[in-house]
């Protein structure tokens, strides 16, 4: 440990980090001082030599979303798995990765690592509550070559809400379906050297699905930021800055689904063997800030920062007699002893009827995380005859932790109820992961004539060490990684540009792991063209990708269907390919005084293994994987098609989201199909005074009834139909 801080004290006097942000108008973004942001605005994307992404603040005021899985799914490129209806925990994929526990995606909130344990344990049980964010930036190819450690996929920046520039305060109400109950209220004071932001948000609801037991089977969260500014004095433009933030949930929630017979006809019903799931988590987060323009073309900032992270999910894990396969049991609960079982799970047979062998056992997945650092960067600007360049350099040190400290309970079901038995409470699992890892990177943006090339590159070395209390086994590893990538978009002319990339994609192995010695590798290739008309409000983007992985990773965690010894446990896969194309759309129609903007975003993917190989990874399936069998949980297809109207005061827009099929696991025995579905999300908005709007969301405008996810426990439902109607007003 005294290692560590001495080198944080060396970084911070000498290291730059790239928290990336577009240095070709870095005077005016240094001045402003505002959050970190990677391309910065949607007009900056279409500039960019490579695949990236800007949800801006105007289309998430308008759509009010709470879910962050409905706006991804407006991105081409981009796969959610969707699990509890009201996006609590995110699976996000990018360009074929599998999307469980967004795993192969880096994410960060304001430019700064904000998963419980990225290197250690990068499930992403923790996500920023979308209340708080103001945008998002999406990154994939070239575009993720800077962040790490696991942006295999890509890269998501959560971007906070902006310090105000007048003194305000805001309040927001807003009540609908299942009783949904939320209140958020902000407070900003400014003066004549710095801001501050106060904000507060508190959402619940008793959820939409239906316990045997007529339980609640919703949710409570609260967060809080604080986040300010102090511009220094001086000649040069410098400040602090500072973030702090917390938050917490309570939610009933479960991975126990239906059979296929009960979703049909019930899609909603939760078996009375949910009844006491519980996830219970408390988050907290520390950051400060410098930054500084020494000169007109030369801008540094670092950060130190700090995140905590505490869950219990106290959930349904198995029956006393652990051979009893859950999921057998809802596949085919009426064949034989299954039918047993099955009565056990829903509440219709007590567990004494069957015997000990059916007592139920609840697992307590207690888990304490924290990951801290500094993160150090620079940006700059040269220019030389015709060539310029636009220079990021960076370093971070960072070390994340995480203690799992998880037992069980039994059970036994009686008159519908659990009713916990006479055993003591077992320990399952008692250890400890660490991580130390040092980043370094590099990206030049040369601008030539009609040219704009990206040179960048990444370097880390990560150490790691894993202690398990219970066998008293202890481990340790190191390892070096390289992750270069180079893009290039050419301007044909005002309207047309093409662009084209290539970059090296590494997951590390971590810690722990006995299962996988290797790496996942990829090389991923993209190639497209853009058009923008501005006078005509058209814009067009067709990208093909490819990733070539030399050696796909599948993770055990019980999200994907996996128990005992092998939970987070890495398993090589060997060659796999995935081809896809992602095209966007956009026109702006005038009718009268009405504007009617329409966008739509398509992605084909084909992702597959690309060799014959055996696997006991459950994420795959048990059994013989064959050359050309597909990756769980990536469409072949999906789409989403907005249409809205603006007229005077008033706004609306219609969304659809279509996502294509998919398989629950590569292995063709015991494979299942989900099918294809559409969602129809409306939203509006109308601006009564310039301080005030009112708003309306209805989720699943048809209630059509879908299917997303057979893992790990049966199948499990998107969200119903929900109505959400608020009012903002800013004194």
């Amino acid at each position: 440990m005294n290692k560590f801080y001495f080198t944080l004290l060396l970084v911070s006097s000498f290291g730059l980090f790239a928290q990336a942000e577009d240095v070709s108008e870095i005077s005016t973004k240094m001045s402003e001082l505002g959050p970190v942001k990677i391309i910065g605005s949607s007009e900056e994307e279409l500039l960019q030599p490579n695949s990236a992404h800007f949800i801006d603040k105007q289309k998430l005021e308008q759509q009010q979303q709470s879910d962050v899985n409905r706006v991804l799914k407006q991105v081409p490129g981009v796969y959610v798995q969707e699990e509890d209806g009201f996006g609590l925990r995110p699976n996000i994929g990018l360009r074929g990765t599998h999307p469980h526990r967004s795993r192969k995606v880096v994410i960060l909130e304001d430019g700064i690592l904000i998963g419980p344990a990225p290197y250690s344990a990068p499930a992403a049980y923790y996500t920023p509550f979308m209340s708080k964010i103001e945008s998002l930036e999406v990154f994939k190819g070239v575009a993720s070559v800077p962040f790490g450690p696991n942006s295999i996929g890509g890269a998501i920046n959560y971007i906070t809400r902006s310090l105000p520039k007048e003194n305000r305060a805001e309040m927001e109400v807003a009540g609908g379906t299942y009783d949904t109950q939320k209140y958020r209220a902000n407070l900003g004071r400014v003066w004549e050297q710095g801001s501050v932001l106060l904000e507060g948000t508190h959402l619940q609801t008793n959820g939409f699905k239906k316990l045997d037991t007529s339980k609640d089977t919703g949710f409570s969260k609260n967060d809080f930021l604080f986040k300010g500014e102090q511009r220094l004095s001086g000649e040069r433009r410098h400040s602090l800055e500072w973030k702090i933030g917390y938050g917490t949930e309570l939610s009933d929630e479960t991975y126990l689904g239906l059979t296929q017979d009960d979703f049909y006809s019930s899609p909603f019903r939760r078996y009375a063997a949910s009844e006491n799931d519980l996830m219970d988590w408390q988050h907290e987060q520390y950051q400060l800030t410098y930054k500084t323009q020494a000169q007109e073309n030369w801008g540094f900032w670092g950060t130190a920062y700090h995140n905590k992270f505490h869950r219990n999910w106290s959930r349904f894990n198995n029956f006393r007699n652990t051979s009893i396969d859950v999921n057998s049991v809802l596949r085919d609960p009426q064949q034989g002893a299954n039918k047993l079982y099955y009565d056990v799970i829903t509440g219709k047979a007590d567990s004494s009827s069957v015997g000990a062998d059916a007592d139920i056992v609840l697992t307590n997945n207690d888990r304490y995380f924290y990951s801290q650092g500094v993160q150090v960067g620079s940006f700059s600007y040269h220019s030389f005859n015709e060539w310029t360049h636009q220079v990021s350099l960076g370093l971070r040190l960072h070390q994340d932790q995480i203690r799992r400290n998880h037992t069980e309970d039994i059970f036994s079901m009686t008159n519908k109820s659990l009713v916990r038995t006479a055993d003591a409470r077992k320990d399952t699992a008692l250890n400890k992961d660490f991580t130390q890892a040092l980043s370094l990177s590099a990206t030049d943006e040369i601008l030539w004539n009609a040219w704009k090339l990206t040179l960048s590159g990444r370097y880390e070395n990560v150490n790691y060490d894993s202690n398990n209390e219970l066998t008293s086994k202890a481990t340790s590893g190191n390892e070096n990684v390289f992750v270069p990538g180079m893009g290039a978009l050419y301007q044909f002319n005002e309207r047309w540009s093409a662009l084209g990339g290539i970059n090296r994609g590494v997951t590390i192995v971590g810690p722990g792991q006995t299962q996988s010695e290797k790496p996942e590798e990829s090389i991923n290739y993209e190639t497209g063209v853009r058009y923008s008309n501005p006078d005509h409000e058209f814009f067009a983007e067709g990208i093909a990708f490819v990733a070539d992985y030399q050696n796909i990773k599948g993770t055990c965690s019980f999200s994907s269907g996996c128990t005992g010894s092998t939970l987070d446990q890495e398993f090589d896969g060997g060659k796999a390919m995935i081809r896809g194309l992602e095209t966007r759309f956009a026109k702006g129609f005038l009718w009268g005084a009405v504007y009617i903007p329409v966008s739509l975003n398509v992605t084909v993917t084909k992702a597959e293994f690309a060799a014959d190989s055996y696997t006991t990874n459950p994420e795959w399936g048990h059994g013989d994987i064959k050359s050309g069998d597909p990756l769980p949980y990536v469409p072949e297809a999906q789409y989403s098609l907005g249409v809205g109207t603006q007229y005077k005061k008033y706004s609306q827009e219609v969304i659809l989201s279509w996502t294509g099929k998919m398989y629950d696991q590569t292995v063709a025995k015991d494979r299942q199909e989900i099918p294809a579905y559409g969602v129809v999300d409306w939203t509006m908005k109308y601006q009564y005074l310039p301080q005030g709007s009112v708003y309306a969301r209805v989720d699943n405008i048809l209630d059509n009834d879908y299917l997303v996810s057979l893992r790990p426990f049966g199948a499990r439902p998107g969200k119903a139909r929900s109505f959400l109607v608020g009012v903002k007003h800013t004194f």
